[in-house]
C-alpha cells in the first residue's frame, strides 16, 4: 500500500500572503480616518485659522501617501489576474511565455511601487509630526492668553499616537508587500520555465484555486480605499463620538482574522471535486455569484458617498475579470 506524497509545485508560484495587503485596508479605515477626523474636529471646536490651514495641508498629504499604498493593492491584483492567465493556458495546454512575461512585469512593478509606498509613508509621519508640534505651539499661545484648547486632551493625544504607531506598522507590512513581490518577479523571470519543466495535472488546478481565492478577495479593495483616502481629505460625515469604543472592539476580533478563516474554507472547498469544471466557469462568466466580503463594503461606501469624484490611476473602461 502506497501513502500520498505531498505536492510539490516546481514550476509554479503560490499567490502572496493576503494579510499585509488587507491590513492596508483595515489600518486606513479603522486607525487613519476616524483619527484624523477626530482631530479634525477638535480644531474646529476651538478654531484658529493658521492651525485649521496647517491641519488641512496635513490631510491633504496623508490623503495622496495613503493613496500611495493602495496602488500597491491594485498591482497585486493586477499580478493576480496575470498569472491566473498564465494557470488557464497551462490547463489548455498552449503557451505561456508572453503571460508569464506580463505577470514577471506586474509583479516587478509592484516592487518599485512598495517601495515608494513605504517612503510615502515616512513622508506622511513627518508631516503629522511637524504639524502637532506647530498646531500645539500655536494652541498654547492661545491658552496663556486665556483660550483654552481641548487638542491637548489625552484622548487626542492618544489619537496623534495611534496615527503614528499605525503609520510604522503600515512601513512594515509595505515591506511584506515588497518582498512578495519580488519572490514573485524572481521566480517569473524566466518567460519559458514553465514550458520547459511542465507541471503535473494536478498543480495547474490547485494553483488555480489559491489565486482564484487571493483574487477574490483583493478585488477592488483599492477602490475603496482611495474612497477612505478621499474622506480623510474632505469628509462628508464626522467621526462618531463612540468610536474609540468600536475601535477596541476590532482591535479584540480584527476583521481582517475572520475573512482568513473563510478563505481557507473556500480553498478547502476548490481543492475537492469539480474543481477544473467550477474554476473554467468563473474564468469563462465572470466572478462567482457570491460576493467577496471587501466587495459588499466598497458597494456600501459606493452608495454613501456617491458625492465623491476621484481619478483612480486605472485605464478607464479597463476591468479585471476572471
Amino acid at each position: 500500500m502506497t501513502s500520498s506524497q505531498p505536492l510539490v509545485c516546481t514550476s509554479l508560484h503560490l499567490p502572496p500572503d493576503l494579510e499585509p495587503f488587507l491590513r492596508i485596508h483595515e489600518i486606513s479605515l479603522h486607525v487613519f480616518l476616524p483619527n484624523l477626523d477626530r482631530l479634525r474636529l477638535a480644531l474646529e471646536a476651538d478654531p484658529d485659522p493658521q492651525a485649521i490651514n496647517i491641519f488641512f495641508g496635513t490631510r491633504k498629504v496623508s490623503r495622496e501617501k495613503i493613496q500611495q499604498s493602495f496602488r500597491v493593492l491594485h498591482l497585486a491584483q493586477g499580478v493576480a489576474y496575470e498569472y491566473s492567465k498564465v494557470l488557464k493556458a497551462l490547463s489548455e495546454k498552449k503557451p505561456t511565455q508572453e503571460l508569464l512575461l506580463e505577470a514577471h512585469i506586474q509583479a516587478y512593478t509592484g516592487m518599485g511601487c512598495s517601495k515608494k509606498a513605504q517612503q510615502a509613508m515616512g513622508a506622511f509621519r513627518r508631516e503629522l509630526e511637524s504639524a502637532v508640534s506647530q498646531v500645539t505651539a500655536i494652541m498654547n499661545n492661545k491658552y496663556r492668553k486665556g483660550s483654552k484648547s481641548s487638542l491637548t486632551s489625552t484622548e487626542n493625544t492618544q489619537a496623534v499616537s495611534e496615527v503614528l504607531s499605525a503609520i510604522d506598522e503600515c512601513n512594515e507590512l509595505l515591506k511584506q508587500c515588497h518582498n512578495q513581490f519580488a519572490e514573485l518577479a524572481t521566480h517569473t523571470q524566466d518567460e519559458g520555465s514553465i514550458d520547459s519543466n511542465p507541471p503535473s495535472e494536478e498543480e495547474p488546478q490547485l494553483m488555480r484555486a489559491k489565486w482564484q481565492t487571493f483574487y477574490d478577495n483583493i478585488r477592488d479593495v483599492w477602490i475603496h480605499g482611495y474612497k477612505v483616502a478621499d474622506e480623510i481629505l474632505m469628509p462628508t460625515f464626522d467621526n462618531p463620538p463612540n468610536a474609540p469604543e468600536k475601535r477596541k472592539c476590532r482591535q479584540i476580533f480584527p476583521s481582517w482574522r475572520t475573512l482568513f478563516q473563510l478563505q481557507d474554507k473556500r480553498e478547502l472547498v476548490r481543492s475537492t471535486s469539480g474543481i477544473a469544471e467550477s474554476l473554467d466557469a468563473t474564468l469563462s462568466n465572470g466572478p462567482a455569484s457570491k460576493v467577496p466580503f471587501w466587495r459588499r463594503i466598497y458597494q456600501r461606501t459606493n452608495r454613501n458617498n456617491s458625492t465623491l469624484h476621484t481619478r483612480y490611476p486605472c485605464t478607464p473602461g479597463v476591468h479585471y475579470s476572471f
